[in-house]
Protein backbone atom coordinates (compact mmCIF):
# COMPACT_ATOMS: atom_id res chain seq x y z
CA UNK A 1 0.00 0.00 0.00
CA UNK A 2 2.78 2.42 0.97
CA UNK A 3 4.63 1.68 -2.30
CA UNK A 4 1.53 2.55 -4.35
CA UNK A 5 1.18 5.84 -2.50
CA UNK A 6 4.83 6.75 -3.16
CA UNK A 7 4.57 5.82 -6.83
CA UNK A 8 1.42 7.90 -7.18
CA UNK A 9 3.07 10.84 -5.45
CA UNK A 10 6.15 10.64 -7.70
CA UNK A 11 3.89 10.50 -10.77
CA UNK A 12 1.97 13.60 -9.66
CA UNK A 13 5.21 15.48 -8.91
CA UNK A 14 6.59 14.56 -12.34
CA UNK A 15 3.45 15.84 -14.07
CA UNK A 16 3.42 19.08 -12.07
CA UNK A 17 7.11 19.78 -12.61
CA UNK A 18 6.95 19.14 -16.35
CA UNK A 19 4.57 22.07 -16.92
CA UNK A 20 6.65 25.19 -17.33
CA UNK A 21 7.90 27.65 -19.88
CA UNK A 22 8.72 26.79 -23.44
CA UNK A 23 11.17 27.64 -26.19
CA UNK A 24 9.75 28.23 -29.65
CA UNK A 25 11.93 28.25 -32.76
CA UNK A 26 10.56 29.44 -36.10
CA UNK A 27 12.45 28.64 -39.29
CA UNK A 28 12.46 31.38 -41.91
CA UNK A 29 15.75 30.22 -43.39
CA UNK A 30 16.35 28.33 -46.60
CA UNK A 31 17.34 25.05 -44.92
CA UNK A 32 16.06 22.24 -42.75
CA UNK A 33 16.69 22.95 -39.07
CA UNK A 34 16.92 20.82 -35.95
CA UNK A 35 17.23 21.98 -32.33
CA UNK A 36 18.62 20.25 -29.26
CA UNK A 37 17.87 21.12 -25.64
CA UNK A 38 19.76 19.97 -22.56
CA UNK A 39 18.28 20.64 -19.10
CA UNK A 40 19.43 20.01 -15.56
CA UNK A 41 16.62 19.67 -13.03
CA UNK A 42 16.30 19.14 -9.30
CA UNK A 43 13.68 16.41 -9.71
CA UNK A 44 15.96 14.15 -11.80
CA UNK A 45 18.85 14.21 -9.36
CA UNK A 46 20.85 16.89 -11.16
CA UNK A 47 21.14 14.69 -14.26
CA UNK A 48 21.22 16.27 -17.69
CA UNK A 49 18.11 15.49 -19.73
CA UNK A 50 18.32 15.79 -23.50
CA UNK A 51 15.54 16.64 -25.94
CA UNK A 52 15.54 17.31 -29.65
CA UNK A 53 13.14 18.27 -32.39
CA UNK A 54 12.56 16.66 -35.72
CA UNK A 55 13.85 18.38 -38.83
CA UNK A 56 11.55 21.27 -39.61
CA UNK A 57 11.52 23.17 -42.93
CA UNK A 58 11.06 26.80 -43.85
CA UNK A 59 7.94 28.59 -42.52
CA UNK A 60 7.42 26.08 -39.72
CA UNK A 61 7.89 26.40 -35.97
CA UNK A 62 8.72 23.91 -33.27
CA UNK A 63 8.30 24.12 -29.50
CA UNK A 64 10.41 22.61 -26.73
CA UNK A 65 8.93 22.56 -23.22
CA UNK A 66 11.21 23.41 -20.31
CA UNK A 67 10.81 21.51 -17.04
CA UNK A 68 9.56 23.83 -14.30
CA UNK A 69 12.36 22.98 -11.88
CA UNK A 70 15.24 23.26 -14.33
CA UNK A 71 18.05 25.53 -13.25
CA UNK A 72 20.27 25.15 -16.34
CA UNK A 73 19.21 24.88 -19.99
CA UNK A 74 21.34 24.77 -23.11
CA UNK A 75 19.80 25.19 -26.57
CA UNK A 76 21.57 24.48 -29.84
CA UNK A 77 20.01 24.80 -33.29
CA UNK A 78 21.62 23.39 -36.40
CA UNK A 79 21.02 23.50 -40.14
CA UNK A 80 21.19 20.40 -42.31
CA UNK A 81 23.93 21.21 -44.82
CA UNK A 82 24.33 17.81 -46.47
CA UNK A 83 23.20 14.25 -45.81
CA UNK A 84 23.67 13.77 -42.02
CA UNK A 85 25.98 16.82 -41.81
CA UNK A 86 24.87 19.77 -39.69
CA UNK A 87 26.25 23.25 -39.11
CA UNK A 88 25.47 25.22 -35.96
CA UNK A 89 23.16 28.22 -36.36
CA UNK A 90 23.31 29.32 -32.72
CA UNK A 91 23.78 28.11 -29.15
CA UNK A 92 22.21 29.71 -26.11
CA UNK A 93 22.50 29.03 -22.39
CA UNK A 94 19.38 29.80 -20.36
CA UNK A 95 19.53 30.00 -16.59
CA UNK A 96 15.81 30.21 -15.88
CA UNK A 97 12.80 28.21 -16.94
CA UNK A 98 10.20 30.79 -15.99
CA UNK A 99 10.13 32.86 -19.18
CA UNK A 100 8.95 31.83 -22.62
CA UNK A 101 11.56 32.52 -25.26
CA UNK A 102 11.06 32.65 -29.03
CA UNK A 103 13.78 32.43 -31.64
CA UNK A 104 13.60 33.13 -35.35
CA UNK A 105 16.26 31.65 -37.60
CA UNK A 106 16.86 33.11 -41.06
CA UNK A 107 19.33 33.13 -43.90
CA UNK A 108 21.03 30.32 -45.77
CA UNK A 109 23.34 27.53 -44.70
CA UNK A 110 26.27 29.77 -45.64
CA UNK A 111 25.07 32.82 -43.69
CA UNK A 112 22.53 31.88 -40.99
CA UNK A 113 21.18 34.55 -38.64
CA UNK A 114 18.90 34.42 -35.64
CA UNK A 115 16.99 36.68 -33.28
CA UNK A 116 15.56 36.23 -29.79
CA UNK A 117 12.41 37.68 -28.21
CA UNK A 118 10.33 37.06 -25.12
CA UNK A 119 6.98 35.61 -26.09
CA UNK A 120 3.76 34.50 -24.44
Amino acid sequence: MWEHFLLGLLFIIHINLSIGAHIRVCNQGVYLAKCYLQSQTFSYGFQIRKYDTELFPIFQCTTLDLPLDSYWNYLECKALTFIAIYSTIFTQELSTSLLNTCYTIRGTIFNPTWSETRCY
